[in-house]
């Protein structure tokens, strides 16, 4: 096979292959990056980037390449840009010539030599890699975008060190992986000079640079810089203790459970406004939504702990992820996999009074359930052929079934065997790559167990068991059709005490005739679609609030939501359940999981008839629970709720008010993203508002980032049909879906449930642009582009639109085919 390759990419420089394309594909196909991990390694970048002050200006940039060949060979270097952008490669001082093809630079062999090459390559820097606008710049090359910024060898298998020179305008800040160890300033600009880094994939090489003010903080024997754009000076007082207590509590829980010393020179924190993800894990420069970790003195317990998990699940990462990293992006889960299960540990040890095993279900098992429950489910372990295609596999199934998995394979071996065989894992691996197989054959011989039954179940197979509990027995059942079992034991409520049960069998009704049985799986230790007798469903309508455990509640609220969707409970019956109970409850967590199922069923769960029957009584209901004198509970969460689906003009004018400062309270303190909120739902509702309301925002908020955000969605608002046709029609351009948060908020706007019947002729073109969105965008933004355009339809209409586009495409790639099949599994089960 790879004689062969050499043989085509020969062809490729001779010109004598035609655009097949033209000898090597397009991104990075596996066969590649075998062929080059088989003969490159010892590579070093060093690095020159030219940061203009004026964005309408190239970034450009140089990079001395060096590296280790075992024979020559045509060396392939991925770069996806303009061939002009190239600009040009030498070696010793004197030119190489190369060929441009397919995203690839291509170097025939004359020009190598066995051992050490170097070569000096000049080009302009890919503009959608740097995330840049007038006042700050990032990069982000997870997957696979480090080729779009600059040549390189594009696999995480070969690691590399990297060392780099900044020059950016002189008002700017800049931070990278490596330490800081040279700062000039000029009367126009700065350079900045970075140590070279231990050894990285390319995927976590990473600066930020631009207007940000720095906190220093002293963090166990390390300087660790925060940078932030903030302006609130409350926030800050807030944020910066807490950021570097949870940093300082992560690094130093991480070191003393595998017994390896943070493996990096420098841990600094960038919160970044609109952050594409929660967060990312580059060494030395690790990003943040600057909105999860940048809270507000009165933030509740759910945003606190929120940014505790985002912390700790990118500081496992130094470990799982950066230090010992996967050789190919299939294995892509393993790195997210190990970094969620350790943050889950350090959470439990940084705030031991919360209830962590109802945390750990509310987390993990309804987001895992919303894709594993759906036509558009896959396993844990994923097949991959091309790099470019490594954002599709990104989703529920990895970054919530697999934490789920991982606490059964340590309740299978135990948590000192795990712990042995992952510490052994690191060690064996340092600075290094390892597969899923390798880890598994590990710990099989750690632990002397035969680990292949179970992984074939949990990891290599999709979906979940549908396990009812009947008034005469138990029944697991495959919907798959294909008689699989899930072998689990699982807590069952019975008596008001629990009782393991054994499920090890599937299509078969297991007699257990047993009244006492109310609530399967409450103690959150099995997984599945678990569905309570329609008796039990009374049993807990009637019963919820009785009962002790705030865990049994969370478990509760999550089978009556899933008897919802598995059509043993009407919207309504759930809707009226939710105002019933939730007056009582007094666990701030339940609250804010009870609140989303309520506004999911509202929304889609229930008919126009229902709704409209239900609206005024929903709206006392909420102002009734806002206006509460319970001091425990937080109230932005229901504040929160009330906005997004209120319907009386006395609850709009409430708001009106709330957005003047009219109304102050001391449990209920705004922040400026509150009110964007608030104009963005008044003008929904009361389009004679809409200009009104937008000089207001536009007055009054100050936080420049938002404002500008506000600025670019609060058109999708216009009640002005053809204003919001050219809101979308822009949408359909890359060139305008830069900033993929704004743009996904953008399109949920015109496709929000009270405008779905205006905005199903837009179905078709979310559909037909996913390709494009999977190419130009980001991991996260083709199911997020996705369930901002089509979570707010539920007409038969728009679920035939869905079924004639993939009807018509039979050849849509999988991986999209299964996101669309996720994010329209709404629509099946209203309409099927």
């Amino acid at each position: 096979m790879r004689r062969l390759s050499s043989l085509v990419v020969a062809c490729l420089l001779l010109g004598a292959c035609g655009e097949q394309e033209n000898g090597v594909e397009r991104g990075v196909s596996r066969e590649l990056a075998r062929e080059r991990k088989a003969i490159i390694g010892g590579v070093t970048y060093d690095l020159y980037f030219a940061v203009p002050a004026r964005q309408e200006e190239p970034v450009t940039a140089e990079s001395r390449i060096t590296f280790e060949m075992t024979r020559p060979a045509p060396l392939v270097l991925d770069f996806k840009a303009k061939e002009e952008h190239l600009l040009s490669i030498s070696s010793e001082g004197r030119r190489v010539p190369y060929t441009f093809r397919n995203e690839h630079v291509v170097i025939h062999p004359k020009h190598l030599k066995e051992g050490r090459n170097v070569l000096d390559v000049k080009f302009i820097a890919g503009e959608s890699a740097l995330n840049r606008n007038e006042e700050f710049l990032y990069t982000l090359l997870v997957p696979d975008r480090c080729r779009v910024l600059m040549p390189c060898f594009d696999q995480p298998d070969i690691k590399a060190r990297f060392k780099l020179m900044l020059k950016i305008p002189a008002a700017w800040k800049a931070v990278a992986n490596g330490e800081l160890i040279r700062e000039e300033t000029f009367p126009d600009y700065k350079l900045y000079e970075f140590e070279e880094t231990k050894p990285l994939s390319t995927y976590l090489f990473a600066f930020s640079a631009g207007e940000f003010s720095r906190a220093d903080q002293y963090i166990g024997g390390r300087w660790v810089g925060i940078y932030y754009r903030e302006r609130d000076s409350a926030t800050i007082e807030a944020s910066i203790p807490a950021i570097a207590s949870e940093v300082r509590y992560s690094l130093a829980w991480m070191e003393r459970y595998t017994g390896i010393a943070y493996p990096f020179r420098t841990y600094n924190v960038v919160a970044i406004p609109d952050f594409q993800f929660g967060g990312m894990e580059h060494p030395g420069a690790t990003y943040f939504k600057a909105s999860t970790i940048l809270l507000p003195p009165d933030a509740g317990e759910v945003a606190r702990m929120k940014r505790g998990e985002v912390i700790a699940h990118e500081t496992a990462h130094m470990w799982f992820g950066d230090f010992v990293t996967m050789k190919w992006f299939d294995d892509v889960w393993l790195k997210e996999v190990f970094a969620g299960f350790m943050a889950d540990k350090i959470m439990t040890d940084l705030y031991p009074a919360a209830d962590h095993q109802m945390n750990f279900f509310m987390n993990h098992h309804e987001p895992a359930l919303r894709t594993d429950r759906t036509r558009g489910t896959h396993p844990i372990a994923q097949p991959l052929e091309n790099l470019k295609d490594a954002g599709t596999l990104y989703g529920d199934i990895i970054y919530h079934k697999a934490p789920i998995v991982m606490r059964m394979l340590e309740q299978e071996l135990s948590p000192y065997e795990l712990r042995r065989g992952l510490c052994l894992y690191l060690r064996r691996w340092t600075y290094s790559n390892a597969d899923w197989n390798d880890l598994i054959r590990l710990l099989q011989t750690t632990s002397g167990r035969d680990l292949q039954a179970w992984n074939a179940v949990w990891v290599q197979e999709k979906g979940a068991p549908v396990v009812e509990f009947l008034d005469n027995g138990i029944a697991m059942r495959d919907e798959w059709g294909k008689g699989r079992v899930w072998p689990q034991r699982v807590l069952a409520m019975r008596a008001g005490l629990p009782n393991f049960l054994s499920l090890d069998l599937t299509d078969t009704l297991v007699q257990y005739r047993d009244p006492g049985i109310v609530l399967p799986d409450c103690g959150a230790t099995g997984y599945g679609n678990f569905l309570p007798a329609e008796s039990r469903v009374r049993f807990l309508g009637d019963n919820l609030g009785r009962l002790q455990r705030p865990l049994h509640r969370a478990v509760a609220w999550q089978q009556l939501y899933e008897g919802v969707l598995y059509c043993k409970l009407k919207g309504e019956s759930f809707i009226r359940l939710c105002m019933k109970h939730l007056p009582v409850e007094n666990d701030n967590l339940i609250i804010h999981q009870a609140l989303s199922f309520m506004i999911a069923v509202h929304n889609t769960y229930i008919d126009e008839g229902a709704r409209q029957l239900l609206r005024d009584e929903l709206d006392r209901f909420f102002m009734t629970m806002l206006f509460k004198n319970q001091r425990e509970i937080s109230k932005k969460p229901i504040f929160r709720a009330l906005l997004a689906i209120y319907s009386s003009r006395d609850v709009g004018n409430y708001f009106v008010k709330v957005l003047r400062g009219q109304y102050h309270r001391e449990d209920l303190v705004l922040q400026d993203e509150d009110r964007v909120a608030i104009a963005y739902n008044l003008a929904l509702r009361d389009p004679e508002r809409y200009n009104q309301l937008k000089r207001h925002v536009t007055r009054t908020v100050k936080n420049k980032d938002l404002l500008e955000r506000f600025l670019y969605v609060y058109p999708a608002l216009s009640a002005d049909k053809q204003a919001r046709d050219s809101v979308f029609n822009a949408l359909m351009l890359p060139e305008n879906r830069k900033n993929e948060v704004w743009a996904a908020e953008a399109l949920a706007w015109l496709n929000h449930p009270r405008r779905k019947s205006e905005a199903e002729e837009y179905i078709h073109g979310v559909l037909s642009k996913l390709q494009e969105i999977q190419e130009t965008g980001d991991i996260f933004f083709p199911s997020n582009w996705l369930r901002a355009g089509l979570s707010g339809h539920t007409s038969k209409y728009a679920y035939s639109v869905v079924r004639q586009f993939l009807d018509k495409n039979p050849g849509y790639p999988e991986n999209l085919r299964l996101k669309i099949l996720a994010e329209t599994d709404h629509l099946r089960r209203l309409h099927e």
